[in-house]
Parts: C-alpha cells; structure tokens; sequence
C-alpha cells in the first residue's frame, strides 16, 4: 500500500525546511501500516510561496533583509498579526494570493494527509483542501517553537497538532483546541542526532579537535549572520581555556575572515562553513553558544549539550528563551560581556555543567521525528472520522 504525504514549508529561514527534513527522513523509516499491512510512504516537501503570487512570492527574501537590517520592525510586525481577530485580516489579505495555485498542487498531488510546518499555512491548507474538494483528507500542524506560539500556528478546525512542549501544549489548549486532537510528541528533530554513537574522546579525534580542553561549538543557523562575529571574537579574547568550533553556515565572507584571524588569536578556534556532520560536532562540545533557534535548541537537548543563548529573533523566538530558563538547560546571555561572563561561569563549574546536561537528558525529545512520522502514518491510513493514532498524547502523560 503506497500513501502520498504532502509537507508545506516556507523558506524563512532555514528551520522549517529542516523539521519537515527531520519528519521525511522519518517517513523512509516506517514500512508498515498501523494495520500490520505492508506501508510505503511517498512524500513531497513544497515552499508554499512558489505557488503564490506577488508580495507573498517574495516571502523568503524579504524575511531574511528583514532580520538583517530591520529585526525590530519584523518583531513590530510579529506582534501586530499575533491576535485571533488581526491574524484573520492576515489570512483574508493573503487567500487571493495563493487560492488558486495551492487547489491545483492539492489536486495534482492527490495527497493522502498534508502536514504544516509553518505557522502562515494552516489557513492556507485548509482553504485549498476545501477548494480541491478533499475534505476527508487530514490536515496535521507540526508546530516547531517551543514558548507561547504565534497566532498562526493555533488552528482548531485542523485535524491534528503536534506540540513540541508542555508550554505550547497549554497554550493550544488556551486557544480551544480539542484535547483529543493534541500530540506532545516533541520538537521534529532529525533521526542522526540519535546515530552518533562515538564517545568524545573518539569523535574529538576523528574531528581533529582537542580532548584536553573545553570545546565551545558557535552557531547562528545556516545563514550564520547575527551576532555570531562579535560573540566568537568576545570568546577568543577572553583568555578562557576554550577551543572554540565556529559554524559560518553559508556566510562564506565570515568564514574567511574569521579563518584569516584565527592564527593570531589567543583562544584556538577550529572556523567550518555549512556543515552536515552537525550531530558530531553537538556530541564532540561541552558547551553550544548559538542563537534561540528551536532547532539548534531541540538538537542540543538530544545531545545533551548544554545552550548559552546570544541572539534570538524579536517576537518569532522570545518563547525559547523562556523555554531555556523555565527548563535549566543553558543560560540566556545576550549582550557579548554578558556570554564571557557565562561561559566562564560555566567553565570553572562542573557541577553547573553537569546539572545542565542532566536537564537535556529530561526534555530531550528522543524519537520526536519517528513518533511524528507515525501519527502522520496512522492518519494517511485512517477512515474519514477516524483520525486519533494508538500513541501518547500529552492528555495521557
């Protein structure tokens, strides 16, 4: 039996594409039906905005110049939109912009369930499921950050949603989602987190990095902009006994500068563009300095690295701050003095260290992707009406 799974990102960023990257990795993984039948699992990631028209074809070029040239002005905009009664004037601008070309991918594809990942195309698929006449066709949100979420996300006529975390649980809850229809199965985090099974010591050799020191891993999400230069040179300059490993992503420019200072610097510093080895390099650290990302927040506590916070995106991630310190799993230092002062806290205290790592071990979301990826199974597989899978739901817990 072959079931067709349809995934709606958007590229504002590079966490979406990378949650609905983590359930597909997952999909591949599931073989047979929650019927006992043998199960093949097709699927299909779209960008929603290659459907849509102008502005919204734009939507991922202008979010990125957003958040580097005007982040107070996307946060003004985060909270302008963040209210039942303003987000429904959002949706009502946006439906003539992608109505039309979203029915036709739904009629194309002919899709057996459709999974959102992103907190603009819950509406979105709703409206084009309506419109291509597929209304026994579930529709799932996987919702991605971890605090008190956008409006957006919060869709009570969709079929199923998943929550990453107790605080978004309650605030599905708050927003009159059915309790039947709630899945706390964790943050979509990608299955080789859990592959890396080399100690330390083995992957600090592999790697060609120092066992005998503190390993800082730096990271500011693929683009690697942000405060991520100022922060790595506040680390470097600080004469703390660090080995720092600093991420550039796809920011070739900082890569290079940062690769021409780094012989000169007082701290060593090991500079990596994009990298795919990501899980090695979390499991090789003691320490992951990093923007308040979901992703990066989520895979650290599956490491069990324990997070300093430098950056995070107005509005969009100040949830994830809240999660960090409600959970004790890292420190929020958002200034470079204040991240000089926490790492060296941090440094000098292997109790502090210790009792962090202990709390990722307590909220790291193990097999988030492969539950995530049997829900989804279970509701492709369904009969109209019968959309709740034999799995865990937070009601439960």
């Amino acid at each position: 039996m072959t079931k067709r799974v349809l995934l709606l990102i958007s590229d504002t960023g590079g966490g979406h594409r990378s949650a609905a990257n983590a359930i597909v990795a997952a999909l591949d993984a599931v073989k047979i039906g929650p019927d006992g039948v043998p199960l093949q699992l097709d699927h299909r990631i779209e960008d929603v905005a290659a459907h849509c028209t102008f502005p919204l074809s734009q939507l991922g070029p202008a979010y990125s110049a957003a958040l580097r040239f005007a982040p107070p002005l996307y946060g003004a905009l985060y909270h302008a939109t963040n209210g039942i009664r303003r987000f429904r004037g959002v949706v009502r601008f946006c439906e003539p912009l992608y109505r039309e070309r979203l029915r036709d991918l739904f009629v194309s594809y002919r899709p057996d369930v459709i999974v959102s990942v992103h907190p603009l195309l819950n509406h979105a698929a709703l409206r084009a499921r309506a419109d291509a006449g597929m209304l026994t066709v579930p529709v799932i949100t996987v919702i991605t950050d971890l605090g008190r979420v956008h409006e957006g996300w919060l869709v009570p006529e969709v079929d199923a949603v998943v929550v990453p975390a107790r605080e978004v649980y309650d605030r599905a809850r708050e927003r009159g989602i059915p309790i039947e229809r709630i899945f706390q199965l964790g943050h979509p985090v990608h299955p080789k987190f859990e592959e890396v099974l080399e100690s330390k010591r083995d992957l600090r050799m592999r790697l060609g990095l120092p066992s005998d020191r503190f390993v800082a891993l730096l990271m500011a999400g693929g683009e690697g902009g942000g405060k991520l230069l100022p922060t790595t040179l506040a680390l470097a300059k600080a004469k703390l006994p660090l080995h720092l490993v600093v991420v550039t992503g796809r920011n070739s420019a900082l890569r290079v500068k940062l690769s021409e200072l780094a012989p000169a610097s007082p701290t060593p510093m090991t500079i990596l563009g994009y990298c795919d080895n990501v899980p090695e390099l979390m499991r090789a650290a003691d320490l992951l300095v990093t923007k308040a990302g979901p992703g990066a927040i989520a895979e650290a506590s599956v490491a069990e690295v324990p997070v300093v916070v430098y950056d995070f995106i107005p509005g969009q991630e100040r949830g994830n701050l809240d999660y960090v310190r409600t959970n004790g799993i890292g420190v929020v230092a958002l200034t470079t003095a204040d991240v000089v002062r926490s790492v060296r806290r941090i440094v000098s205290s292997l109790e502090r260290l210790q009792s962090m790592r202990a709390r990722q071990g307590t909220v790291a979301p193990r097999g988030s992707s492969r539950r995530i990826a049997e829900l989804i199974a279970t509701m492709a597989c369904g009969e109209p009406g019968a959309w709740r899978p034999p799995i865990a739901r937070v009601a439960a817990l």
